[in-house]
């Protein structure tokens, strides 16, 4: 039963986007395929560059204000050390970009749809998954990237292993690069956990419930908008890992509420996230399609 209804969802894809995601029936000559192959090189590039830099910016943060340093002694002109401090969340975007833009044009294929705001959207991407082994090495770079700029710093912290001066401009920023590389790691590991766990099960609980769903009715619609569309439990899975992120911070600041308030929120939003994934196969479309709203 699970492969027939594999196949009936291969061959709703075919009917939702012409092909199934992969190297059939594309052209493999042509302006178009060198066009792509320069988008997949260079988009992947500035994804992986700008990644590092990133890193490595935030590396330096914490062990020069570790130190006591003051960003202001490095860069005269940004006297709070904000706009450094938050450099490396401009790296982060520049490299979703290139991400977002590389692995479309080596997985995705592209097509308009013709779809309309009330039914679904008017453009779609046909994406090749990633293996669930590689997609689960990228949860386990991101709960490292969490412990490195949350746990161990708290930990340390904790420890009297820190000698910064309470109070000190040094201090302050230390502790700014925690909290926002903190909820930015727990924010892409919760997003990444939910990701997982949709391609471990969407596809065979869709087989097993496509008899329940009706095609046009105001379920099947709505949950076309919000999860197909929108992929609004990842962006829920987020919020419940930012907050689970931040929990840690609660022995920093020796409050026992902070810690287990930002704990619960997290857990539950995380509960509803995932509640939600387990039933996102009521859109009745592929996991593997992605569509605009526009």
């Amino acid at each position: 039963m699970a492969t027939k209804g594999r196949k009936k969802s291969r061959n709703r894809a075919r009917v939702a986007g012409g092909h199934p995601a992969g190297r059939q029936g594309r052209q493999t000559t042509g302006p178009a395929v060198w066009v792509r192959r320069i988008v997949a090189v260079g988009g992947n590039l500035v994804g992986v560059g700008a990644l590092l830099v990133g890193a490595a910016a935030v590396v330096w943060l914490l062990t020069y204000t570790a130190g006591g340093g003051r960003i202001s002694a490095v860069f005269p002109d940004d006297i709070g050390g904000t706009e450094t401090i938050m450099f490396p969340t401009l790296m982060a975007g520049l490299s979703m970009i290139g991400f977002f833009l590389g692995q479309y044009a080596v997985r995705g294929r592209w097509e308009v749809t013709g779809g309309r705001a009330s039914s679904g959207g008017s453009f779609a991407v046909l994406l090749r998954p990633i293996s669930v082994r590689l997609h689960a090495l990228f949860l386990g770079f991101a709960l490292t990237a969490w412990v490195l700029v949350m746990v161990v710093p708290v930990v340390l912290d904790a420890s009297g292993a820190l000698d910064i001066a309470e109070g000190s401009s040094a201090a302050i920023q230390f502790w700014f690069t925690v909290t926002v590389y903190g909820v930015i790691t727990g924010l892409l590991a919760g997003m990444i956990a939910l990701s997982l766990l949709k391609k471990l099960t969407y596809n065979d609980r869709l087989a097993q419930n496509e008899s329940l769903i009706t095609p046009g009715s105001h379920s099947q619609l709505w949950w076309r908008k919000f999860s197909h569309i929108w992929r609004a439990e990842v962006g829920i899975a987020g919020a419940a890992g930012a907050a689970l992120g931040l929990s840690p911070l609660g022995v920093h600041l020796q409050s026992p509420a902070y810690g287990i308030g930002a704990l619960g929120i997290g857990s539950a939003l995380m509960a509803i996230a995932v509640a939600l994934a387990l039933n996102s196969w009521r859109s009745g479309l592929p996991v593997e399609r992605v569509e605009s709203y526009t």
